[in-house]
Parts: C-alpha cells; sequence; structure tokens
C-alpha cells in the first residue's frame, strides 16, 4: 500500500480543557488544509471524547484526522475531575510531578514508534506540534526520530497579560492568597485585570 505524502503532525495537548481546545482547533485547521493529524489525548479525554461525541460524523468531515491515546500518568483510581478546588489541590500537582511525566513520555515515545512502523497509507509522523508544557516530554523524541518540534503556547491573552506583569504582582505581594485584604485587593497595576482576584473568588 503506497503512503500518502501529506505530511503528518501529531498534536499533544496538556490534558486540560482550556489547553485541548485550542490545540484541537489548530489541528481541525491543519486536516482541513490537507494534512494529516493524530491528535492525542489521555486515556480518560479520549473515554469522554467517545462518549460525547458522535466520531462518525466527525470522521466524514475530517477524514485526515485521527484519534490516540496514553497514560497522563496519574493512577487510576485517582478522581480526575469535579471541582475546581480538587482539580488544583490534587490532581494537578500529580499531572505535573516527575513521575507521571516520566510515565507519559515513556507511552508517548512508544506511540510514536508504532505510527513510525506501521504499514498503511500514512507516513510516519513528520511533525510534532506540543502544547507548551508538554514539549518538555515530546522534545526527547524529536531529537530521538529527527522530526521538528513546534511549542504551541495554548494559554489565554489573559493569562499572556498576567505573565507579563507578573513581577509586579510579586512586588505587590498580591499573589498571597491567605491574606483576606490582598485577594479583595482591587489590582490597579494591571490594566484591564483591576477586579482579577476578585473574579476568582467567584469560580
Amino acid at each position: 500500500m503506497e503512503h500518502s505524502t501529506a505530511p503528518h503532525i501529531l498534536a499533544i495537548p496538556f490534558p486540560a480543557e482550556g489547553n485541548i481546545k485550542p490545540m484541537f482547533n489548530l489541528a481541525k485547521l491543519l486536516s482541513h488544509k490537507g494534512l494529516r493529524i493524530t491528535f492525542i489525548n489521555t486515556h480518560h479525554n479520549h473515554n469522554r471524547l467517545l462518549h460525547f461525541t458522535n466520531l462518525a460524523s466527525f470522521n466524514t468531515q475530517f477524514p485526515n484526522f485521527h484519534f490516540a491515546s496514553i497514560t497522563d500518568g496519574v493512577p487510576d483510581d485517582h478522581p480526575q475531575h469535579g471541582a475546581l478546588n480538587n482539580y488544583l489541590n490534587n490532581y494537578f500537582p500529580m499531572l505535573i510531578s516527575p513521575r507521571a511525566r516520566s510515565l507519559v513520555a515513556k507511552e508517548f515515545r512508544e506511540l510514536f514508534l508504532r505510527l513510525v512502523e506501521k504499514n498503511g497509507q500514512w507516513q510516519p509522523p513528520s511533525c510534532i506540534i506540543a502544547d507548551g508544557i508538554m514539549s518538555t516530554i515530546a522534545i526527547g523524541v524529536a531529537k530521538e526520530f529527527q522530526v521538528p518540534l513546534i511549542a504551541f503556547r495554548t494559554y489565554s491573552a489573559t493569562c499572556t497579560w498576567v505573565t507579563i506583569h507578573i513581577s509586579r504582582l510579586v512586588r505587590e505581594r498580591a499573589l498571597v492568597g491567605k491574606n483576606q485584604e490582598n485577594v479583595d485587593k482591587v489590582l490597579t497595576s494591571i490594566p484591564g485585570l483591576e477586579n482579577l482576584f476578585r473574579d476568582f473568588r467567584a469560580i
């Protein structure tokens, strides 16, 4: 069976909704332009996709778009959804732990190797687009197999704006959330985000 000459792109988002959606939209745009896409979710998010998405309809619209899944590195019995507070305090720290990231890197390499060895219509992966948080996981595979790696920063304009002004937030001790006055403080140092911490309290 002959290979297609269309480039084959692997897209690997960080497994959080605000990171998956921008990567998914980018991947769909690239697929629409004729590139072949393998979109890599965690097993947990892939199962949710299968449950809530009409994949037959999606595949009709995007025939060059495939899904794959790997571990998120977190034990299977750990709750992976629920209140924001549970996510921030329990799941997220485990997700970014060295142990979890090592497991993700191992499974990502195994998946990449399977895609390289697979004999089908698709070319082996020719490029990796990884969420900025996932780029350190993908870089080893990119170097080993000599494919380009693009780090795609998926966070919002608000997050970028805060990052630019973070040193001022630190100087004003606005990040010390245990101090009620600091949490309630209106930050005039960031134009447009004066009510940032007040908004967070409402979540």
